[in-house]
C-alpha cells in the first residue's frame, strides 16, 4: 500500500499534463504550408514533369518548341471534362490544326494556381500527356542534361528573348543583315529547321544553296509531317562560339525557297577560306525563326534556361572540326 501511494504521489496530476499537439487535419485547423519548389529543375531522358491538372495526375514533356500555353492530348482534356473558353489553332504551312483553350488549376507541388491549357482533336505528344515550354514551369532555372560532361567544357551565355506575345516562346537572337533571327534550342530534334521564306532570307545574306539528294521530312507537333531539303550557307552564322551553317528547310511552308539554288560540285562559294560579299536582294516575309537541333550542340552536355536571370547557358566541350 505504501508503494502504491508513493507511485501515485510522483504521477503528474491530470490537469498538469502537457496538451497534445493540434491535429493538422482537424476541421477548422490551418493547413501546414507546403515546402517551396527547388530553384532549379534538372531534366533527363524524355524531359518529363509530373503535375496535377484539376486534381488529375498528368505528365508533360518539356520543350522550347512548345508554342504558347501548355498543350495536352485530347484524351486528357476529355478525362478532365474541360470546356473551352475560346478557340486557338496551330499552322504548319498549309496544314491547320484547330484547337481550344481554357484555364485549369495546375499544381506542380507547391499548391494549385490557374494555368491556361490548350488541346486539339489529335495528340500533340506520343510519349507524354502533352507538352509545356520551360517558361511555364515554376522554377528559376530549367536545366536539360543532354549527355555526360567532358573535361575542359566552356559555358556559353546568351541573352534570353521572349517572343510571340503571352510568353509564347523563348530563345535568343542573332543579327543577320539588318534583322535578327530568333533561335530556339530544340535538342529533341536532330537538325536545325527553318521555313522557306526564312531560307530565302538567310540564303540572300549568307549565300546558301541546297545540298543535292537531301530531301527529308520534318515531324512537327500533332504528328504533322512537312517535306524538307538541306541548305548549307557559305558564310556561317555565328551564335556565340557556335558555327551554324546547315538548315533543314520546310520547302512548301509559307512560300517557296526560290532564292535558294542547288550547290554544284565545284561551287566556289564553299571553298574553304574564301570570303564572299553577297549583293543579292531578299524577297518574301520570313518569320525569322530558327530551331537549333541536337546535331548543332552535340558537343554540349547541358542546356540551362535561367528564367530569373533572363539568360540561356550551354555547357560545351571542344567544338568538332
Amino acid at each position: 500500500m505504501l508503494a502504491l501511494l508513493a507511485a501515485l504521489s510522483f504521477a503528474p496530476a491530470l490537469g498538469a499534463q502537457q496538451p497534445a499537439p493540434p491535429d493538422a487535419f482537424a476541421p477548422g485547423s490551418a493547413p501546414l504550408p507546403l515546402p517551396p519548389l527547388p530553384a532549379e529543375l534538372v531534366l533527363e531522358g524524355n524531359n518529363l514533369v509530373t503535375l496535377t491538372l484539376n486534381g488529375e495526375l498528368v505528365r508533360l514533356e518539356v520543350t522550347a518548341e512548345a508554342f504558347g500555353p501548355p498543350i495536352i492530348n485530347p484524351d486528357v482534356a476529355q478525362r478532365l471534362w474541360l470546356m473551352r473558353d475560346y478557340r486557338r489553332g496551330w499552322q504548319f504551312g498549309p496544314v491547320t490544326v484547330d484547337g481550344e483553350i481554357t484555364s485549369v488549376a495546375a499544381d506542380f507541388g507547391a499548391g494549385p494556381a490557374m494555368l491556361p491549357v490548350s488541346w486539339a482533336g489529335r495528340a500533340v505528344s506520343d510519349r507524354a500527356d502533352g507538352v509545356i515550354g520551360p517558361q511555364y514551369l515554376p522554377h528559376d532555372r530549367i536545366t536539360f542534361a543532354l549527355r555526360p560532361p567532358v573535361e575542359g567544357e566552356r559555358l556559353l551565355r546568351f541573352p534570353m528573348k521572349r517572343a510571340g506575345g503571352n510568353n509564347a516562346r523563348i530563345g535568343t537572337e542573332v543579327p543577320v543583315g539588318k534583322k535578327k533571327l530568333m533561335m530556339i534550342f530544340v535538342p529533341e530534334r536532330a537538325e536545325n529547321l527553318i521555313t522557306a521564306p526564312t531560307a530565302n532570307f538567310i540564303a540572300t545574306h549568307q549565300d546558301g544553296g541546297f545540298e543535292p539528294g537531301s530531301d527529308g521530312l520534318a515531324l512537327m507537333h500533332f504528328a504533322v509531317e512537312r517535306p524538307t531539303r538541306m541548305m548549307r550557307i557559305a558564310r556561317p552564322i555565328e551564335l556565340g562560339e557556335l558555327v551554324v551553317d546547315r538548315f533543314a528547310v520546310r520547302i512548301e511552308d509559307y512560300g517557296e525557297p526560290d532564292r535558294v539554288g542547288d550547290i554544284a560540285a565545284d561551287d566556289p562559294r564553299f571553298e574553304k577560306g574564301r570570303i564572299i560579299v553577297s549583293r543579292r536582294k531578299g524577297r518574301g516575309r520570313p518569320d525569322l525563326l530558327t530551331r537549333i537541333g541536337r546535331d548543332q550542340i552535340a558537343h554540349c552536355s547541358s542546356l540551362t534556361y535561367d528564367l530569373k536571370g533572363s539568360e540561356i547557358r550551354l555547357s560545351c566541350g571542344p567544338a568538332p572540326e
